[in-house]
Parts: C-alpha cells; sequence; structure tokens
C-alpha cells in the first residue's frame, strides 16, 4: 500500500546514519494558512474490510497522547553543509482530501506531519484511523516508522513510536510501511531493508520483509524474506487480499511495478510485472463491483498526479481517467502529489493522505554541462 522511487539503495540502507546529524530547524517553515474545511456529505456506512477477514473487535492501545511531535518545515541541508539530494522524506509533508466515492476528492487542508513521506492509511473496526509512515524530524524517530493516530475521521492526531523486535541481522533501516489485517485477527508490516552484511559500505539490494503483531504498535520479526529480485531493489511494498489471494506489488522498476502472488501472504512467487503509463502502484481496497488501486504517475519533465486502476481479479488492471494534481494555491503544496493511500472511514467516505513538496523547499536544479572548448586559431 505505497511506494517512493527516489531513494536508491544506499540510501534506503544507510539513511538512518546519514539523517542523525540532520538540522532540523532551518527557518524556512512555510506559511501555513487556516484549515478549510470541505463541506462532504456522508454516504451510507460501508466497511472496505474483505468479508474473509476477521479483525479484532476494538483498537488496542487507542492512544489520548502523543509519544512525541512532528518537526515543522523542512529541512534542506546534510551534515556536511550541502544542499539534499532530491525530494525525500525531509523535503515533503503528508496531507489530507476527503471524498463521496473514492474519485472525487476535496483537500481538507490539513497537514499530519511534515518531513514525512509513504503513508500507508488503514480503519480499524472501531472507526479509528491510522497512517503508518516514515518521519525525518524529531531526533529521537528519525528515520523511522510511526503512527498517527485519529479517533475523530482525520480532524485530529495523536503520534505514536513503533517498536520493531528481531530485527537485529538487517539493515539500520526500515522504510516504506504497509499494514494488512490477517486471517487470524492481527496485523501484519510488510517493509523495506536488506540483511546486515560485513561491510555496510556495500550494502545489499533492498527488499521485502514482514513483521505481525497483536497490540498494533510493537511488531515482531517473520521469518525470511518476502518478496526479493536478485541484484535489484525492491522498494515501496503494497498488498491486497482479492479472494483468497494476497497480492504483491512493489516498485524497483522504472515505470512499473513487480507482481507476486500467495496464499499465506508470507510466501510470494513472481507473476509478471505490471505497466500501464508509467503508474505506479501505491494502495488497492475493495470497493463496489472489484477493487480500486491507487497510485501516481511519475514521468521525467511532467509533475507527478495520483489516479487509479480498477479490477475485479487483480490481474487485469484498467486505468481511471481522474487526476488529482498538486495545488499550489493553498501555500500548503509545491511540485507534485505523490505516494497516496486511501481507506473507507466508518462513516463512509474516504479519506486519502498523500504526499507534496513542502513549499519553498529549494527545487533541485539539474547541473549545467561544461561550455564547449574554442579552438586556438
Amino acid at each position: 500500500m505505497k511506494r517512493y522511487l527516489i531513494f536508491t539503495a544506499s540510501l534506503l540502507l544507510v539513511a538512518s546514519t546519514l539523517a542523525c546529524s540532520i538540522n532540523v530547524d532551518t527557518g524556512l517553515t512555510p506559511a501555513t494558512p487556516a484549515p478549510v474545511q470541505p463541506t462532504i456529505a456522508a454516504p451510507p456506512t460501508q466497511q472496505s474490510v474483505s468479508p474473509t477477514i476477521q479483525p479484532l473487535a476494538t483498537s488496542n492501545q487507542s492512544p489520548s497522547t502523543s509519544d512525541f511531535k512532528p518537526c515543522s518545515g523542512y529541512n534542506a541541508i546534510t551534515p556536511d553543509g550541502k544542499p539534499q539530494i532530491g525530494y525525500g522524506p525531509w523535503a515533503t509533508r503528508l496531507m489530507t482530501a476527503l471524498s463521496n466515492d473514492g474519485i472525487n476528492f476535496t483537500r481538507t487542508n490539513k497537514v499530519i506531519s511534515d518531513q514525512a513521506d509513504v503513508p500507508d492509511i488503514i480503519t480499524m473496526p472501531d472507526g479509528e484511523v491510522r497512517v503508518y509512515y516514515i518521519i525525518m524530524c524529531p531526533e529521537e524517530v528519525r528515520n523511522k516508522i510511526v503512527a498517527a493516530v485519529s479517533r475523530d475521521n482525520g480532524n485530529t492526531w495523536v503520534y505514536k513510536k513503533i517498536t520493531l523486535n528481531g530485527i537485529q541481522n538487517l539493515q539500520p533501516s526500515q522504510v516504506d510501511p504497509t499494514v494488512e489485517f490477517t486471517t487470524d485477527n492481527k496485523i501484519r508490516l510488510y517493509f523495506t531493508s536488506g540483511p546486515r552484511t560485513a561491510n555496510p559500505d556495500k550494502p545489499e539490494a533492498p527488499r521485502t520483509y514482514s513483521a505481525i503483531s497483536s497490540d498494533d504498535y510493537t511488531f515482531t520479526l517473520e521469518d525470511g524474506v518476502r518478496f526479493t529480485v536478485e541484484g535489484k531493489e525492491v522498494l515501496d511494498p503494497n498488498v491486497i487480499l482479492i479472494g483468497s489471494t494476497w497480492h504483491f506489488f512493489s516498485g524497483g522498476i522504472p515505470g512499473s511495478n513487480y507482481h507476486a502472488t500467495s496464499t499465506d501472504g508470507l510466501n510470494f512467487k513472481r507473476t509478471d510485472d505490471l505497466s500501464s503509463g508509467n503508474f505506479l502502484m501505491a494502495n488497492g481496497i475493495k470497493v463496489d463491483g472489484g477493487y480500486r488501486y491507487y497510485g501516481f504517475v511519475q514521468k521525467p519533465g511532467a509533475p507527478t498526479y495520483i489516479t487509479a486502476v480498477f479490477s475485479t481479479d487483480g490481474v487485469a488492471w484498467k486505468p481511471e481517467t481522474w487526476k488529482f494534481e498538486v495545488d499550489t494555491k493553498n501555500n500548503l503544496e509545491s511540485v507534485e502529489v505523490k505516494d497516496n493511500s486511501v481507506t473507507r472511514l466508518s462513516n463512509g467516505q474516504y479519506l486519502m493522505v498523500y504526499a507534496t513538496v513542502i513549499p519553498g523547499y529549494p527545487t533541485p536544479q539539474p547541473q549545467k554541462p561544461p561550455a564547449p572548448l574554442t579552438p586556438r586559431p
């Protein structure tokens, strides 16, 4: 249920070491206008959880206070004083939008978190909403998976730390979270990391692992690797249960998606990759008549935008024609929108969380080629 293809393998696996010394408050916090509340009538209540799943009756450890406070603004400088490379999580923020039909979204103009990326959103059976994501500030949770939790359909949030046990043989970074209910009433967390190597300067290619939880905030690593491709990066895993088959999608191929299937959500077998006009899979949910997979279109030289594909069987996916594009007029977004995730709320509305570049962040400029030499006469 996610997607961030700008990260390279080295950034994914050593980012925790790099990020620990990033200066967090640069004084470049963008202006934030008062939130604007959309007026959207709620349709009839309908749960989006697959009928084959019997989730927990209530959320465990429903929080009322935060474990940390997200920083405000972006960070454009590396520890050695050089500009950051690209639009990493140090440059982006998470925002939300609402919809009645899962297609036409209205911005709430609410910021969940700055210096954050690759979110995955899920609605608990009691209506609690959770967003699992990566954050770069404050220091105590830098480059870690955390959760934002809402008990009022995304109007307000509290922030909780996530604990991953049994990861001593993995690289320091565990990123790109996606969560799913299992058929035995637990939550499984899929994430990107790699095996710890003797030489940290030569890490192995990132791949997908999983961890299981019965309290929703403390996860234990499961044995084995969920998906890997020899010598290739596997990034941003996302998973959906269609019928009795788990479908796995991930990035790593420019403009395309790895695809694998499983009967248990653990042992995946690769099938044909899915390519559809540079559409990158982000997260899928069950809707009337089939399944909608949300994602974003990422093309060189063009702003990234959000859209979706639709399927009745998880194999053949038809592109939808709607677009959710960046809106620079609200002074809350810039450059692009991407890394989106959608859930069905207990009141029947759809809540989308998405990433965008924080306004004011310095746009990376391509290097100019050297001037041609002029031969002497």
